[in-house]
C-alpha cells in the first residue's frame, strides 16, 4: 500500500491479494488520478511488483462498486433484490462479449468481484450474471 501511494500520490483505502493479481481500492473520485495518464501509474506497479495489477474505485453503493469494477464495460443495470430473505445483486448485460469479462478464464474476475463485495457489503450474499 505504501509503494501504491507513493508511485500515485494517493492513499488507497484498500488493498489485497486475488489470485495472481493485486486489487487496489482507489477513493471515491480518484481512480483516474490512481491509473495515472495513458494508465502509467499501472505500469510501473505492474512492473516494480510483479503481478497483475486491477485498481477499482469506491463507492458506499454495491451497485455503483459492481460497475467501477467491470469499467469499461457498461452494464445495461445493476440490481439490488430480495429474494427469500437473501441479498442479491444481479448484473445485466447488453451483449454476450461484455458478459464475457466476467465468467471467462475460470471466472477469476467474478471471484475477484465477490471478494470486493463481500469486503463492503456483506449483507450481498450472492451476484448473478445475466445476458
Amino acid at each position: 500500500m505504501n509503494y501504491f501511494a507513493r508511485v500515485t500520490k494517493l492513499n488507497p483505502k484498500d488493498c489485497f491479494l486475488s489470485g495472481e493479481s493485486i486489487i487496489f481500492v482507489a477513493p471515491e473520485g480518484k481512480a483516474g488520478l490512481a491509473i495515472g495518464k495513458n494508465g502509467q501509474n499501472v505500469i510501473v506497479l505492474k512492473d516494480k511488483l510483479r503481478k497483475q495489477i486491477k485498481i477499482v474505485e469506491f463507492s458506499n453503493a454495491a451497485e455503483k462498486l459492481i460497475e467501477n469494477y467491470v469499467f469499461p464495460v457498461k452494464p445495461i443495470s445493476v440490481n439490488l433484490l430480495e429474494r427469500d430473505g437473501k441479498r442479491i445483486v444481479e448484473i445485466r448485460f447488453k451483449y454476450p462479449r461484455d458478459r464475457q469479462t466476467l465468467l471467462a478464464n475460470t471466472q477469476t474476475k467474478l471471484k475477484q468481484l465477490k471478494t470486493i463485495v463481500s469486503r463492503y457489503h456483506p449483507e450481498i450474499e450472492d451476484l448473478r450474471v445475466l445476458q
